[in-house]
């Protein structure tokens, strides 16, 4: 039973003025409650009827006594729901009870609930419910603000939700309030600028916020151990604890180990709040699945996983995200939903070991990769084996098999794939800095002397980022700039001062390409198809090493430059 039912009951046997002193302490004792009323229980606390400060007045005019029982005057047939009823099916209930009972145009202020027993369980007034029910008429709060947090936050903000978007890096909240994005996202721009300060504001704290659903979207990178660091998730669920509220959601859209949602997450804000989830708030795991360079289209036609603590939790969350996309996929709880977003991307780094193991088959045995998979699966539908790549980057699929073995070994199940595809992917950097090693040793080069050019930093080339979280480029440049220190490096998204900031040498595409003596293509941006093959032929320092990964610039082309030696996964 809710505290503000609790001061609300009255015996049956009490009188009209011991009703009107209950009804005169409620606003000290749950000022959220509705007031007015009091709940008339027999001596097993089952709801008898109900009695409003009008009914009194109206009773004491009609020449009643104060020392009446307050049962003479009640209610007898309160319009009561089921605690267990969504806000949807209260208001849909509610209507067909006022059009049953012929109440017309009598307001119904206050909503009832009661136990499988008869117990009230809860009291809350009609906007209360309405307001639980009208989704859009909710605050947003999206707790951190990089790729993920800053995609999902300006989406609802064009579909008409106010959006509060909090991140503790001052400096990143002052760029994005001056329209300053840093992730590089096709029609982000465009959202940041028509919605920034009118739906979408950007704080840094949580002061003066009052917001009624809170999504936490903030990093979770692995340890050593290849378990899940949660320092920013406390973080973040230390804020919460200072604004969390009745009637709150808290979704999380991180990425986490299974039982982190039940075992972690909400034990804390239980603690630290005094609030029950599921009954004064509600908890919510909702994976976050797009690809960058198309996270806004995403956002809207993939499927939105969400897995609930209880029905209300997950029909809030569904009210929220069939805003921006119409198709809902239910799971059964919060771990579920976790595990979700585990095996999408385990799966994926699983095919990609897979096609990088072919690489390296072929390799030892002098057959091009590529062709050999174009062949495997051209008109063969249950074949659709990926190309190679020089590793599996990024923020998640670095990371998330791992999560996966550390949540396997939480059910005593001991997992192989998933660690088995990092250490193959792992290993495809070692392999590219290899045949570079290889070409040097070959030709008996001086490697203080030997120019190398990078080209493509970023994570991926297709769709476009300039995201080098978790860059296989990155790792492979920085091994190689240990052993060549003439090093250079080019990204076609990314700006000179980018490249700086990893700690290499920027160079333009000509600038890089001349005098080199190995130029690697390391990711599959489309632009790369339409460098001149004359820059390579005429600008090389010869013998040459290289090295397209993607084959993107044609081995039949590549084999018409003569003393360059052209390889790829």
């Amino acid at each position: 039973m809710k505290i503000r039912a609790k001061i609300s009951l009255i015996k049956s046997s009490a009188s009209i003025k011991q009703a009107m002193c209950v009804i005169q302490e409620q606003p000290h004792k749950a000022p959220d409650a509705p007031s007015g009323i009091v709940l008339v229980v027999d001596h097993r606390k089952k709801l008898l009827g109900i009695a409003t400060d009008g009914d009194i007045r109206r009773s004491l005019l009609a020449g009643a006594s104060m020392e009446d029982r307050v049962s003479k005057i009640m209610n007898r047939r309160p319009i009561t729901f089921h605690k267990d009823l969504t806000p949807d099916e209260i208001l849909s209930k509610t209507i067909t009870e006022i059009n049953n009972r012929k109440i017309g145009n009598k307001r119904l202020d206050t909503i009832i609930t009661v136990d499988d027993e008869g117990r009230p369980y809860d009291v809350f007034c009609f906007f209360e419910l309405w307001k639980r029910s009208e989704v859009k008429t909710r605050v947003v709060s999206i707790i951190g603000l990089g790729y993920v947090g800053l995609t999902l936050g300006l989406m609802l903000a064009e579909a008409g939700f106010q959006v509060v978007g909090v991140d503790r890096n001052r400096e990143l909240v002052r760029e994005l309030n001056r329209g300053q994005l840093r992730v590089h996202e096709q029609g982000l721009d465009d959202l940041l600028r028509r919605h920034l300060k009118k739906k979408f504001f950007v704080k840094h704290n949580f002061k003066n916020n009052d917001s009624d659903i809170y999504i936490v979207c903030v990093g979770t990178p692995i340890n050593r151990k290849g378990k899940a660091d949660y320092g920013h998730l406390q973080d973040a669920l230390h804020y919460l604890t200072g604004v969390l509220k009745k009637g709150d959601l808290v979704t999380l859209r991180s990425t986490v180990s299974v039982g982190t949602c039940r075992k972690i997450v909400i034990p804390f804000l239980e603690r630290k709040t005094g609030l029950r989830a599921g009954e004064d708030f509600y908890v919510s795991f909702a994976p976050e699945r797009t690809a960058e360079g198309r996270a806004l289209g995403e956002l809207r036609e993939l499927p939105q996983v969400i897995g609930g603590l209880n029905k209300p939790s997950f029909d809030l969350t569904a009210k929220l995200f069939n805003n921006i996309t119409s198709s809902i996929v239910s799971v059964e709880n919060l771990e579920s939903a976790e595990l979700v977003k585990l095996l999408n991307n385990s799966y994926r780094d699983l095919t990609f070991a897979f096609a990088n193991e072919v690489a390296l088959i072929c390799d030892g045995l002098h057959l091009n990769s590529k062709k050999v998979i174009q062949a495997a699966n051209y008109g063969y539908d249950r074949s659709a084996i990926p190309y190679p790549s020089p590793g599996v980057g990024g923020y998640c699929l670095p990371k998330d098999s791992y999560l996966l073995v550390d949540s396997a070994r939480k059910g005593k199940v001991r997992a192989r794939l998933p660690r088995l595809s990092r250490q193959i992917n792992e290993q495809m950097i070692e392999y590219v800095c290899g045949k570079v090693n290889d070409f040097v040793n070959q030709h008996n080069l001086q490697k203080s002397r030997v120019k190398i050019f990078v080209i493509g930093m970023a994570f991926k080339g297709e769709p476009e980022t300039r995201d080098t979280r978790g860059s296989t480029a990155v790792s492979i440049a920085s091994r190689l700039a240990k052993t060549y220190p003439k090093l250079y490096a080019f990204d076609p998204v990314m700006n000179r001062k980018a490249i700086r900031d990893l700690g290499f040498r920027y160079a333009s595409l000509q600038q890089g390409i001349k005098g080199a003596d190995c130029v690697l293509i390391l990711n599959n941006h489309k632009s790369y198809r339409d460098i001149p093959v004359r820059l390579f032929s005429s600008l090389m320092h010869k013998p040459a090493f290289l090295f397209d990964a993607w084959y993107i610039l044609g081995e039949l082309v590549a084999e018409s430059i003569p003393d360059i030696s052209y390889r790829g996964m």
